[in-house]
């Protein structure tokens, strides 16, 4: 069936704290709809990510690149979960998890020169 080819579809994996993002993320979809922007305060917290590429992955899109400040990984190479909204202008994007303010993007070849580095987290699982 359907869970054969994308595990990820299957209710045995859902994580504990799931509900509690998915309502965080409604949160910030009225938000967005009613106030069109991201409070300044959220984004002064947020974890920069630099050299970032998006991907195709059978989640959804997410954005992998270098984090600076993340409040699991630090500062590293990460993969962003699932994307939900991301700046017109190039400023920010929401993953599932956290908000990210948005550096300059990357390339092919500066996500290789990442993985060769070994900087790689991983895909996240996060707060």
């Amino acid at each position: 069936m359907l869970t054969r080819s994308f595990p990820l579809l299957d209710p045995a994996r859902i994580s504990l704290d799931l509900s509690q993002r998915l309502h965080i993320v409604a949160d910030d979809c009225e938000r967005l709809r009613l106030d069109r922007g991201v409070p300044a305060r959220l984004l002064k917290k947020a974890p920069l990510l630099k050299d970032w590429v998006p991907v195709s992955a059978p989640e959804g899109l997410c954005l992998i690149g270098y984090a600076t400040g993340h409040p699991v990984h630090g500062d590293c190479m990460v993969m962003t979960t699932p994307l939900w909204w991301a700046d017109p202008d190039g400023k920010w994007a929401r993953s599932l998890s956290p908000f990210y303010r948005l550096g300059s993007p990357g390339n092919g070849e500066d996500v290789c020169r990442m993985f060769d580095s070994r900087r790689f987290d991983g895909p996240e699982d996060e707060a």
